[in-house]
């Protein structure tokens, strides 16, 4: 059978990614920023009592005053939070080192020099791999350019310039040390980002691939209107129970035409509403957007499903057929009853033609969920399938083909 790679398609991998990275976004950025505001009270503490410039220590205030104002402006831009985020921890990063650099530059002793790793350790913060890049040259080229620029820094009576040779070279391997080591943090978090993100794919893959059964084999679609009917009835008799005017029927009224007028044209409708407030009631909306018949089938599969955090990883790696260090024959065995369990009629679905298995099989998650080899062995000796089916469990089974 040919494979429609189109059929049953659900890429959203990158906007689960982003949301989960999002979440951690946020968090990250409060603690930098939190950082700062201490950093930079311990700097001016530590310039103040070294009765240095006033005009040197408000310069310096500024910068980190300019580094917090702008986080603050770009997280209350919540039109694309995500990648305003990015950009605060890119403007983070840089500013930390320029912050360490000017310091570096005003004392020019050994001791300040620690200064450009304590940014480099609150960019580490982020795990982000081009903040990992950002924060690693800047390490590198400010350590280059201060041991041959300012070699007074590191200067030691009686020692000639070749010092800052040895200096640059310990900073080189230092560097690749810490890329490294951040590489593989950053690998671990992605590796994460991706399991959790494929999870929540499948999920809605699978009730996805649901809803097109149910379709296939009963040809019933989706009464939306007769919904939203039982809907208003329900809305007034509870308005009538509980003493109120009916408040839902104008969002029920909404729900319906979201279908039918662009969003300018609900907006003229429904002036009371703003654009985001008509945003997040489209969730509710059962003709097009499929968020309430998920959120509905997913309770009631997993009302008495209990999984801890620590599990989370293995129950969703075992519900699958694809497992390496299974044997052959083991899979062989488990898509049989599988199949067996495709054709038998049952009290939740009806049983299915080959053909229908087959497009189910070829077109859907399943294709990801079960090796190769195996799909071929079905495919290669389908009449041992259908012998397994008709001879053998037929009669424990109570089965009887339909005509």
């Amino acid at each position: 059978m040919r494979q429609d790679t189109n059929k049953y398609t659900y890429k959203q991998l990158e906007t689960y990614k982003e949301i989960l990275e999002l979440h951690h976004i946020k968090t990250k950025t409060l603690v930098v920023n939190i950082i700062n505001i201490v950093f930079a009270f311990a700097v001016w503490f530590f310039l103040y009592k070294l009765q240095m410039d006033t005009k040197l220590i408000f310069g310096i205030m500024f910068m980190f005053a300019m580094i917090v104002i702008i986080n603050i402006l770009l997280f209350s831009l919540s039109e694309d939070l995500y990648n305003n985020l990015k950009i605060a921890m890119y403007i983070n990063t840089i500013g930390e080192f320029v912050i360490a650099i000017t310091l570096i530059i005003i004392f020019q002793t050994p001791s300040i020099f620690t200064a450009i790793f304590l940014a480099y350790a609150i960019a580490s913060i982020y795990q982000d791999s081009k903040v990992m890049l950002i924060s690693n040259f800047s390490l590198f080229i400010s350590g280059f350019v201060l041991a041959f620029r300012f070699e007074s820094i590191f200067s030691i009576p009686g020692n000639d310039a070749v010092q800052n040779t040895f200096i640059v070279i310990f900073l080189f391997l230092f560097v690749l040390l810490l890329t490294l080591s951040s590489y593989i943090l950053i690998k671990r978090k992605s590796f994460f980002y991706n399991h959790l993100a494929q999870i929540k794919e499948s999920e809605v893959r699978n009730m996805n691939l649901l809803m097109e059964i149910e379709h296939t084999r009963t040809n019933k679609v989706l009464q939306h209107n007769e919904y939203y009917k039982a809907l208003e009835k329900f809305s007034n008799e509870l308005s009538k129970k509980i003493g109120i005017e009916n408040v839902f029927n104008r969002k029920i009224k909404l729900l319906k035409d979201l279908t039918k007028y662009s969003m300018l044209e609900i907006l003229e409708r429904y002036p009371e509403y703003t654009a985001m407030q008509i945003e997040e009631l489209k969730y509710l909306e059962l003709a097009v957007n499929r968020k309430m018949r998920n959120i509905g089938i997913k309770a009631s599969k997993t009302r008495d499903a209990e999984v801890s955090r620590k599990e989370i990883f293995s129950e969703s790696q075992f519900k699958s057929f694809k497992h390496v260090h299974d044997d052959r024959y083991v899979k062989i065995i488990g898509f049989v009853v599988f199949y067996v369990m495709l054709k038998m009629d049952k009290l939740y679905l009806n049983e299915l033609d080959e053909e229908q298995i087959k497009d189910i099989l070829f077109n859907s998650e399943y294709f990801y969920l079960i090796d190769r080899d195996i799909l071929d062995v079905y495919l290669n000796n389908n009449e041992v399938f259908e012998t397994v089916v008709n001879d053998i469990l037929k009669d424990k089974w109570e089965y009887a083909p339909h005509n």
